[in-house]
This record gives structure tokens, C-alpha cells and sequence, in this order.
């Protein structure tokens, strides 16, 4: 039976990672079937390693990513914050993004449109019959506007806790706790139905309600003052138009009156009878004018002779009186404003000019103090950056600096490969010098503690006795590097070996001995880095002593076994300074205990004596008795 039947014989039988076994070669007894039963066997075996790998990968997708538990334990809120706005793809204003900027302006245009034209159309017929379809247009393009602006403030993004909220329930409940909220639906009421009625066919302050709306202007006016370099000139243009715009209404006013009352009905109402009275343009013009004079209380007009016609003519000179002091409050403030800075600094130039009339300064040195102020003034330096950029974070001034300075430092052959965080704080130190004709920056001998590099200007390297001018540096020239970085084995040491004197006036940016060797500090290899570049340039000169430079580095190599050995006898002398100071203690406590036992046996001493001795009333008893 068992010839008769093909058998089976497994050789082996191999564990995987996964757990399958794979079967080992089989030699079977029967050549035919054999290949058959192979082929199929490892046919099953391939399949079930297939289906593990796929089980395995779909467990890893399925499984759940490893969270950060800092952020589950401890702020669980601000991890779904930040989840929310890496994985929202929801559309949000952001309001200091520009498109917010410039939707607002949009906005704002079509609020003074109607601001501006509605009470005209109300007022001056000839103007809404002349373009009536223009302004149905002009009036519906508006309050698309309005919806498309409705619309986006319930997306319009907002900050809570440093990030802006991008949850559209949030967002919609805070746009409808807002007062904006309410305005903006007032001036969505479509009142326009109200043209149907006869009476009122097509009047055109039935929209007044949009001019609800007015607060966009506002908020982008504030918007526009902020971000503008020239914030002075926008106030005051901001003032002319809002002048413009209460004469145009007051002019507007003017019109419906004398309509009201009757055209040429008297000599205070608008006069139709003339030549052109009946045209748009003599119109609008003489009530305009007409509400200048009045507004600023000129009066060279006809005066009232009705009742209305009297009130109207008061309010207007009462409102003119507010608009009159507006316009110099305001004006002059501007102004104030926009010379605030040439009246600062005309003031310190009158503070030094009388500082050398009463010290009796030298007219050349007077001069020459002078020019220097009026090359300030020009050059548009007059402002002290440290105070201005005082009321800015660390960060941004910092940020400031490398816009401004950091290509320039970069100039620097020694600071050309320097790691980033090191110019980072250096550009921060940069100061601004700046130097009149023929001052000396540097004289050869002095002791190098600062180095320049020049902004504007040139310099010229000169003999001692400054006729001879050996070579002239121009603008980004570098000097000074070497003497502030302390190279040992110098050979000119820290001294400076030329005379550096300006041409005309010179702007150099200077930077310290202190404030170089403060930030190495915080850079040790970058320290190393920059003394063997200013070694490579002393032995290019053959300035460097390298005997010097070597034995220099011994000692600065020895350098951690003295701090430790000193540390060690610091260490000693504390020890045994608290010793002698417990000693001290014992005996102060040993010595005090000695004098209050010596106090009493005096006293207890003194005690004895005085009953020992007679009574001084006994004795003069017994002398009586003699």
C-alpha cells in the first residue's frame, strides 16, 4: 500500500517572521506526480505569504499615528487647534491679509457713492432723470457689494489666544454678537419696493438706509493710516474730503428747501428765473457756493425772510462754527505733526549753537559744527534709531537689523563664512559714526578698539604729517578687523598702523572690541574660525610672531589646569576660612559663658559686704549716747 501511493517525505520545515512555515524540498517516490504536488504546494505557500504582507500593511494604515504626549496631557486644546488649521481647508478672511485690504477699499467706494449721490439725486431732479438707468445700475452693483461684503464677515477670521479662529460656526456667532452685524442688515433692507408706490416713484432716499453702512469707510480709513508711509498727508486729505462732503449736503439741503418753498418765491431761495438757473451745472454750483459762504461763516449772503429760512441759516452758522474750529484743531495738529521732527531737531541745533556762544567757541569749530548739522538734515539722519525702534519686540528688531545691516557685515573678509547665528547677534551691535571733512577716524599708533566698514563716503589712508594720501577706500572698504580680535603674536599688537582720514562727510558702521568678544563668547569654534583667518592674514604680511602666537596657545591650552588648580585652592581657603570661623563661634560662646559666671560671684561678693557693715543711723545713735 504504501508503493502503491505516492508518499510524501518532508525534509524540513522552516519558521518565519510571520509565522508560515515553508516546506523544504520533498523527494517523492513517484516522478510523475511529483512535479505536479510541488508546483501546487508552493502555489499555497506563495499565496499565504502574499495575504500576510497585505494583512500587515492595512494594519499599518489603520493603525494610529504616535501623538505627541506633551501636547494630549497638557494642552490638549491647542493641539486641536492646531490640527484644525493644518487640516481645514474651509476659506477664512484673514484681516491682515490684502485681500481684506483691498475688499474694504471696494466696499468703501461703493458706501461714499452712496453717501454722496443719494442725497444729490433726492435733491437735484435733473440729475437722477438725466441718468436714471445708470444709476439703477451703479445702485444694484452696490448691493452686491453689500451682500457680497454680509457674506464674507461671517468668514472674516478673528484672534483668540494668539490664532486666528477659523471655526465657521465661531466665526458666524461673533460676526451676529457684533454691532456691525446689526448696521449691516439695516442697510440690506430692500426698500427699493417702495418705489412701486406713486407717490414715491423712484426717490431715490429710499436707500438711505445703506448709508448705515458707513462704518467700512471708517475702518479702512484706519486701516489705510496705519499701513501708509505718509500718514500726515492722509489725514489732512481725509479732512478736505469730509469738508467736501458736509458743504455737499448742506448745498443738497439748500436746494430741497427752496424747492419746498418755491423757486424765486423770495431773495433767499435759489433763483430759477435766470438765464442758466435751470441747468444741472448753474444748480448744483451756486448751492455749493452758496454753502461754503455759510459754512465758514463768510455770510456774504442774501439774507433769510421766512421763519424755516431763518432756523436752517442758524443751524448752518452753528455747524459752520464747529466745522471752522475742526478745520484749524485739525489742521494744525498735522502740521504740528508733519514738523515735529524739523522742530526737534532745530531745537538741538539752537541748544549747541548757544552752548558756543556762551563757552566761546572758535568760529571755524562753530562752523564746521554747523555744516555738520545741515549734512544730518539732508542726509535724512536726524532721527535716533535706538529710540524709535525701542517700542518694537526684540524679534522684530532684530529683524530690522539683518534687512539693513547684514549684507553689509557680510563684506567683512573674516565674517564672509561666519555661521549665521554669530551675524545674527553682531548686526545687532552695528552703530552708525559719521565723520566731517578731514577728520581723522584713526590715527597710526592709537589702540584698535573698534572696526569700520564705510556706508557712504570715502576715506583716505595718509602719511603722518597728511599731505602724502597713499591709497583712498570707497564704500563697503572694510578696516580696523584685525586690532579688535586680540591675535596673540601680533607684532603691531592691538595698535593701529595707519592714518584713516574722511574726504568729505563719511558714514561708517562701527563695531566694538566689547561687543565682538561678548557674542564670541556664546561661539567658541567661531571664535576659533575667526583667529585663524586673522592669522592668515598677519602671516601674509609677516606681522605674526609665531614663536609668540605658539606659546600663546601652551598657555591658553594650560589655561584649564590653572582655573582648576586655582579652583582647588579657592576651595582650600573656603574650608579652612569656615573652620577658623566655627573656632571663632566656640570661643565667642566659651568667653561669654566665663564673663556671666565672673558677674555673679561679683555680685554675689558685693552682696556679702554690705551686711557686713553697721548701719550708718546705729552709729550716730551711740555717739549721741556719749
Amino acid at each position: 500500500m504504501m508503493n502503491s501511493r505516492s508518499t510524501i517525505a518532508y525534509s524540513a520545515r522552516k519558521p518565519l517572521e510571520n509565522g508560515i512555515q515553508t516546506i523544504a524540498d520533498t523527494p517523492l517516490q513517484q516522478p510523475d506526480i511529483e512535479g505536479r504536488e510541488a508546483d501546487s504546494l508552493a502555489n499555497v505557500v506563495r499565496t499565504a505569504q502574499r495575504l500576510h504582507k497585505w494583512v500587515k500593511r492595512r494594519q499599518q494604515q489603520i493603525s494610529p499615528q504616535p501623538s505627541d504626549s506633551f501636547l494630549e496631557k497638557f494642552a490638549p486644546a491647542a493641539r486641536e487647534v492646531l490640527l484644525e488649521d493644518q487640516n481645514s481647508k474651509k476659506w477664512v478672511v484673514d484681516p491682515s491679509k490684502n485681500f481684506y485690504y483691498y475688499w474694504s477699499a471696494v466696499v468703501s467706494l461703493a458706501v461714499i457713492y452712496n453717501f454722496i449721490l443719494l442725497i444729490g439725486r433726492t435733491a437735484f431732479l435733473l440729475l437722477q432723470s438725466k441718468l436714471l438707468i445708470v444709476w439703477l445700475i451703479l445702485d444694484y452693483l452696490c448691493d452686491f457689494c453689500y451682500i457680497a461684503d454680509t457674506i464674507l464677515q461671517t468668514r472674516k477670521g478673528y484672534l483668540e489666544q494668539g490664532l486666528l479662529v477659523r471655526d465657521l460656526k465661531k466665526l458666524r456667532r461673533h460676526y451676529i454678537k457684533s454691532r456691525s452685524f446689526i448696521l449691516d442688515i439695516i442697510s440690506l433692507i430692500p426698500t427699493d419696493f417702495f418705489y412701486f408706490i406713486p407717490s414715491l416713484h423712484l426717490t431715490s432716499f429710499l436707500r438711505a438706509n445703506r448709508l448705515f453702512r458707513m462704518y467700512r469707510v471708517f475702518e479702512f480709513s484706519d486701516k489705510v493710516e496705519t499701513q501708509t508711509n505718509h500718514p500726515n498727508i492722509f489725514r489732512l486729505v481725509s479732512l478736505l474730503i469730509i469738508i467736501l462732503i458736509i458743504i455737499h449736503w448742506n448745498a443738497c439741503f439748500y436746494f430741497i428747501i427752496s424747492r419746498w418753498i418755491g423757486y424765486s418765491s423770495d431773495g433767499w431761495v435759489y433763483n430759477m428765473t435766470t438765464v442758466t438757473g435751470s441747468t444741472l451745472r448753474t444748480q448744483y454750483l451756486y448751492c455749493f457756493f452758496w454753502s461754503t459762504l455759510v459754512l465758514t461763516n463768510i455770510g456774504e449772503v442774501p439774507p433769510p425772510e421766512t421763519d424755516i429760512e431763518v432756523l436752517f441759516v442758524t443751524a448752518d452758522f452753528l455747524v459752520g462754527v464747529l466745522i471752522f474750529a475742526t478745520i484749524v484743531g485739525n489742521v494744525g495738529s498735522i502740521i504740528a505733526s508733519m514738523n515735529a521732527v524739523r522742530a526737534d531737531f532745530r531745537q538741538k541745533v539752537d541748544q549747541v549753537k548757544q552752548y558756543m556762544e556762551f563757552r566761546k567757541v572758535g568760529k571755524d569749530l562753530e562752523r564746521r559744527v554747523i555744516t555738520w548739522f545741515d549734512y544730518l538734515w539732508l542726509q535724512k539722519q536726524t532721527a535716533n534709531e535706538d529710540y524709535i525702534l525701542g517700542s518694537l519686540p526684540q524679534k522684530l528688531r532684530v529683524e530690522i537689523a539683518i534687512h539693513v545691516h547684514l549684507a553689509t557685515l557680510k563684506r567683512v573678509p573674516i565674517f564672509s563664512n561666519a555661521e549665521p547665528g554669530l551675524l545674527v547677534e553682531l548686526v545687532t551691535r552695528l552703530k552708525l559714526q559719521i565723520y566731517s571733512p578731514y577728520d581723522y577716524v584713526c590715527k597710526k599708533g592709537d589702540i584698535g578698539k573698534e572696526m569700520y566698514i564705510i556706508k557712504r563716503g570715502r576715506l583716505s589712508v595718509v602719511s603722518d604729517d597728511g599731505k602724502t594720501v597713499f591709497v583712498t577706500l570707497d564704500e563697503g572698504s572694510v578696516f580696523g578687523e584685525i586690532a579688535i580680535l586680540n591675535i596673540p603674536g601680533s607684532k603691531n599688537g592691538n595698535r593701529r598702523t595707519a592714518n584713516i582720514r574722511s574726504v568729505g562727510y563719511s558714514d561708517l558702521f562701527s563695531l566694538t572690541k566689547q561687543d565682538l568678544w561678548e557674542v564670541l563668547a556664546e561661539y567658541p569654534s567661531a571664535r576659533d574660525t575667526l583667529l585663524e583667518q586673522g592669522k592668515a592674514l598677519l602671516r601674509k604680511d609677516n606681522l605674526l610672531d609665531e614663536a609668540a602666537a605658539q606659546q600663546a596657545k601652551q598657555e591658553e591650552l594650560q589655561m584649564p589646569d590653572k582655573v582648576g588648580q586655582l579652583e582647588t585652592n579657592i576651595d582650600n581657603l573656603e574650608t579652612r576660612l569656615a573652620r577658623l570661623m566655627g573656632e571663632y563661634t566656640v570661643n565667642n560662646n566659651t568667653l561669654g559663658m566665663r564673663l556671666i559666671t565672673v558677674e555673679k560671684l561679683a555680685e554675689e561678693k558685693r552682696a556679702k559686704t554690705t551686711t557686713l557693715l553697721p548701719d550708718n543711723n546705729d552709729i550716730n545713735t551711740r555717739e549721741d549716747d556719749v
